[in-house]
């Protein structure tokens, strides 16, 4: 994309155990029945040697034996038939949507059918809907129906203010747990002043050291953190983590879950170091206390994905990230919006490596079950829209992605306004579209759109970076280098400040600012530059990744036009040798045809340049019959632009 790929947290996009639990909370002012454990058996009884279903103690004759939630050992098994019975039938007030015993979810839409049948009971006997309210909104969220949640959750807190009052407990978890919604639902500026509403009433009433206040110290950083308020955020979050491990200790679920969100806001200032052992920390210590499957566990690991993505550890980040959505897939199926935001994530990272083949069909799903579910114009819808797009683009079939991206930029400026940066950001998509087909006049006003619109909000944020770049190459497409320079230089700067020096989107830009000194005849300082960006790609993406060899055939011309003719020719048959062995872009791709081509002339010029004729003049007949026979074939065309995320290079030949 025209911004970098970039995966996209799920699982939990907000903390919820931030507020410890809500209905945890709501759950102690009711009676407990059955002594707290629903299944409890005799020390004699629990020594079996065979699968048995925790409720009636019969094996799989009875029927199939399922994993219903987060219990371990024996008691992790259960038949459906009777653990539907035990939902129904019990006294429990939270038999409805979780386990009696570890207290997980069941997130099914049983839990919606009991607790829905709950309220209307209760309102029909005019009796109190608060926690049924409350449950209900709580399971809705769980289930990824957060817009369906937010009435509820409206209802419960106007019912608990007039009832209770403002500074009753129940009524500040009530603006806490709405607060949070809100923000899920992307209305920020609704959701501030109810964390700062439920943090200041927690401290009057509970104390600064109270776990749930805590917790809201911790929810109020996170909403800042997600306004982009890093400076105001990052202070509550560490004295959220500080606190919580002097009182509750280092492996309470809320302090784990301040812990990941520190080491998100740390990700996000671009401490990776600093990022990373929290992250790590918090995702082993909930394997062993929840389990691989409990929500907070995947919602750590998916959180450490992107973090090794950042990082461009992406053969650590791949079977992590597989991992996650399996796990997803299992525990929410496979049309809940985590699952399809982890789709997308395992998707652009496998785009990133350069699977192309890989990474379609689950974009290609993700898109497809967010038209169905969400909506055309809900934000990951769009985003969907603009992954495939982008992916289509890098394939090459620029016809197909031209109007996927279209699309997107429809969709952001109605539902967030031009100025939006998510708007911003698919301007920019379809501008570096427009490049690759070579309509620059088309796309030179869609960058310098998104360049002032970005000028206003930010300073060095990547978005406005991937802008510069961009237009930097469109300038020097134009033939205007003087203006072109200055753009690629500040590209390449905020980037090595902002990001790690081999991040993709650094190498990038290093490697564009290379080719463009290589055309004003500065070779001495391209050299450099393209040897940092081919070595930096080795290392992080493989000797046989597209871009890795993109990176060798452009170093491979600047050493022929230094007259370097051994070494060029030796990278002029890596290049050939790598291209073979590609599979990611296929035989017809126009980048492979465009490059093969370039290759092949350049290979052919370095022999004649060497005086070997005969050699030279087969090379070149070898060249036009293999690229005239695949362009016959190949369908489309694309503008010599080279594919990948952000500032793309040209795909320069031989000078």
């Amino acid at each position: 994309m025209y911004q970098a790929c970039t995966l996209s947290g799920c699982v939990c996009s907000l903390s919820r155990s931030f507020l410890i639990n809500p209905l945890a909370t709501l759950g102690s002012l009711r009676d407990a029945d059955e002594g707290g454990r629903a299944f409890t058996r005799s020390a004699a009884s629990m020594v079996v040697e065979e699968i048995t279903c925790r409720l009636c103690w019969e094996g799989e004759d009875d029927g199939p034996l399922v994993q219903s939630c987060a219990c371990r050992g024996s008691a992790k098994w259960i038949h459906e038939h009777c653990l539907e019975q035990w939902r129904r039938t019990s006294s429990r007030e939270d038999a409805a949507y979780r386990c009696g015993q570890c207290l997980d979810r069941y997130r099914d839409a049983l839990s919606v059918e009991l607790l829905s049948a709950r309220l209307q009971v209760e309102r029909a006997r005019s009796q109190s809907t608060f926690f049924t309210l409350h449950a209900l909104a709580t399971e809705l969220w769980w289930q990824g129906k957060s817009d369906e949640a937010e009435p509820l959750c409206r209802e419960a807190l106007e019912v608990s203010r007039e009832t209770l009052g403002d500074r009753h407990p129940n009524t500040l978890n009530a603006i806490g747990f709405f607060g949070l919604l809100l923000q899920a639902n992307g209305d920020l500026s609704a959701a501030e002043p109810l964390c700062r509403e439920v943090l200041e009433g927690q401290c009057e009433t509970l104390g600064d050291r109270h776990p749930s206040t805590l917790c809201s110290i911790g929810n109020l950083g996170w909403l800042l953190q997600a306004k982009g308020d890093l400076a105001a955020a990052e202070p509550l979050l560490h004295e959220a983590v500080e606190a919580q491990r002097e009182t509750l200790g280092d492996r309470h679920p809320s302090t784990l879950c301040s812990i990941v969100h520190l080491g998100q806001l740390l990700q996000e200032k671009g401490d990776l170091a600093a990022a990373e052992p929290l992250l790590r920390e918090a995702v082993e210590v909930q394997r062993e206390t929840l389990g691989n499957r409990h929500p907070d566990t995947l919602n750590s690991m998916c959180k450490l994905v992107l973090l090794l993505y950042a990082k461009v550890d992406l053969n650590a980040a791949e079977p992590l990230n597989r991992e996650v959505l399996q796990g997803l897939r299992e525990t929410l199926g496979n049309r809940h919006p985590h699952t399809l935001t982890s789709i997308c994530n395992l998707g652009l990272l496998l785009l990133a490596k350069g699977d192309l083949a890989a990474a379609e069909p689950l974009l290609r799903e993700a898109l497809e079950v967010s038209r169905e579910t969400l909506g055309g114009r809900h934000p990951e819808t769009i985003s969907s829209i603009g992954d495939l797009g982008h992916l289509l683009q890098k394939k090459g079939d620029l016809a197909a992605a031209e109007p996927l991206l279209r699309e997107a930029v429809e969709g952001r400026r109605e539902t967030l306004g031009n100025r939006h940066p998510s708007t911003l950001d698919s301007i920019g998509n379809l501008g570096w579209l427009l490049q690759a087909k070579g309509d620059l006049a088309a796309a030179e006003p869609l960058y310098r759109q998104v360049l002032e619109g970005l000028n206003c909000q930010y300073d060095e944020c990547s978005a406005r970076l991937n802008c510069v770049g961009n237009l930097g190459l469109l300038l020097q497409a134009k033939g205007d280098l003087a203006a072109a320079e200055p753009l690629c230089r500040e590209a390449v700067e905020g980037r090595r400040e902002t990001l790690v020096n081999l991040h993709p989107d650094t190498l990038m830009s290093i490697s564009n600012l290379g080719l463009l000194l290589q055309k004003k005849g500065d070779l001495a300082a391209a050299e450099a530059l393209l040897r940092e960006a081919l070595q930096g790609r080795r290392e992080t993406l493989g000797d046989r990744h597209p871009d890795t060899i993109s990176s060798i055939g452009f170093l491979g011309s600047l050493l022929q036009a230094k007259g370097d003719l051994t070494a060029a020719e030796l990278l002029c048959r890596e290049t050939l040798e790598a291209q073979g062995q590609c599979e990611t872009l296929g035989d017809r791709h126009p980048d492979k045809l465009s490059s093969s081509n370039d290759c092949l002339n350049q290979r052919r010029r370095v022999l004649q340049a060497k005086g070997i004729l005969r050699p030279a003049e087969r090379v070149c007949e070898i060249a036009r019959r293999w690229i005239c026979g695949a362009r016959r074939s190949a369908v489309g065309f694309r503008a010599r632009v080279a594919p990948g995320r952000g500032s793309i290079a040209p795909a320069v030949g031989c000078p």
